[in-house]
């Protein structure tokens, strides 16, 4: 999943960055100089400091002098003995030529060496005269018994290993701090994503359960207000309904007198023309009332349908009616289950058999599964819709081409049925124009196990 769209993990990558710039910037700090202690520069003893190391070693016996060097390890600075000698005393750079010049003063002749790492961070580090633990100053002395005093101004073993148990402590003190943030994160952030997944399933189903209170107050005062909400708008959609089907209750009696009356016509053709009307305008009452109910109360329970079965049904009856519905039997579906209400199944194929009977002579049902999904497509040879009217099919009450006569153009709501029919049944309803033309509308559900 990614990260910036989950708000946990949002917080979660905000607070492990923070962390890890903190750490950052505690590194950082121990490596980088700082203005230090302009006595001890380079982090290396005072001059008058090491004589008096040089002069104590170089009056202790050989056996006792480890001892001594022991003892004279600070924290900022290491001391050991090497065997070796060096001839002289060679010129320092700019940089170090100063310092060398106050280690000579004092330390009678003896010959002396300062030698300096590159540091990693060079160009910001430079060459100041403050503490550097990445890259140390050596200072190399000459001892008159014999033998090498070498000091690096690196901290010690005793500060190191100090400092490194104090680094891992703190990191393991971080990272137990960071884990109890993101449970903390996760915690606060489960109210909105449960409040995300109700919103989400009232969009499908009216009759959604409310939403859990729960989480902070801020939080809970939303929960609240959208349970309000959703059921203010359910008791809209009831009453939109009632009010619908007490409408459609007296249309039909008037309905009813009309077709009496229209027998009466003496002219057959008017009559034909009038009672077609009627037939009309009562469909238009039935689709309007079903597209209402269509998202009240429970979704119907749904079953794993044989489409082979259902479709090749459903052709045989068109046929009996005289209909040119036919299967391809390229396409069938045999062997294909689909998961939709029965009702609900038989409601959106009848109404794109219908669609595309009105448009076309003849229509083709095909049903194949494919690339982890079905789909089901009712397919037409009519003269299709202009691509540019092609986004706006399925609205409600949606004619593409009010100039046709009332018996092609319909009421606009058959398409607008089958849409949220597919909808609520876990389908996609995708159409298209044929090539070179005709129509096609299928039903594309994904693919179960």
């Amino acid at each position: 999943m990614p990260v910036a769209s989950n708000l946990s993990l949002r917080i979660i990558a905000i607070l492990v960055a923070g962390f890890v710039a903190l750490q950052l910037m505690l590194v950082l700090l121990m490596m980088l100089p700082t203005t230090g202690d302009p006595n001890r520069p380079y982090n290396l003893p005072l001059p008058d400091h090491v004589r008096a190391m040089a002069e104590a070693i170089e009056q202790t016996p050989s056996a006792r002098r480890p001892t001594l060097v022991e003892a004279f390890n600070g924290s900022l600075f290491s001391v050991r003995l090497v065997p070796a000698h060096i001839d002289g005393t060679a010129p320092e750079p700019p940089p170090l030529a100063s310092l060398h010049a106050s280690y000579e003063a004092v330390l009678d002749g003896r010959p002396i060496r300062l030698a300096r790492e590159r540091p990693v961070l060079g160009e910001i580090i430079g060459d100041r005269p403050w503490p550097r633990f990445v890259a140390p100053v050596t200072l190399t002395i000459g001892l008159r018994s014999g033998g090498l005093l070498v000091i690096d101004g690196r901290p010690s073993a005793l500060l190191s290993t100090f400092l490194r148990r104090r680094a891992l402590t703190g990191a393991m003190g971080g990272i137990l701090v960071l884990i109890i943030l993101m449970l903390a994160v996760r915690q606060t952030t489960r109210p909105i994503v449960s409040l995300s997944r109700g919103v989400r399933l009232f969009g499908r189903a009216l009759d959604a359960p409310d939403v859990p209170v729960t989480g902070s107050r801020e939080m809970r005062e939303l929960a609240t207000a959208f349970n309000e909400m959703k059921t203010r708008i359910g008791t809209l959609m009831t009453e939109r309904t009632r009010l619908l089907a007490a409408i459609a209750h007296d249309m039909r009696t008037y309905l009813t007198r009309l077709r009496l009356r229209a027998e009466f016509i003496d002219d057959a053709d008017q009559r034909r023309r009038a009672a077609a009307d009627l037939d009309e305008m009562s469909q238009l009452l039935d689709d309007t009332i079903f597209f209402a109910r269509e998202h009240e109360g429970p979704a119907p329970a749904r079953e794993r349908l044989d489409l082979g079965a259902e479709l090749r049904a459903i052709a045989r009856l068109r046929g009996e009616m005289g209909e040119a519905v036919s299967l391809d039997p390229r396409y069938s579906g045999d062997g294909i289950d689909m998961s939709c209400a029965p009702l609900a199944f038989r409601r959106m194929i009848d109404n794109l058999i219908d669609n595309g009977l009105r448009y076309g002579m003849n229509v083709t049902l095909c049903a194949e599964a494919r690339a982890g999904e079905i789909r089901l497509s009712v397919l037409d040879d009519g003269p299709g819709v202009p691509p540019e009217a092609l986004s706006r099919l399925g609205e409600p009450f949606e004619r593409i081409e009010p100039s046709r006569d009332r018996q092609k153009g319909g009421a606009g709501l058959g398409l607008a049925i089958v849409r949220g029919l597919a909808e609520r049944n876990g389908m996609q309803l995708l159409l298209a124009n044929r090539q070179p033309t005709g129509f096609s509308a299928s039903l594309i559900q994904q693919q179960q196990g």
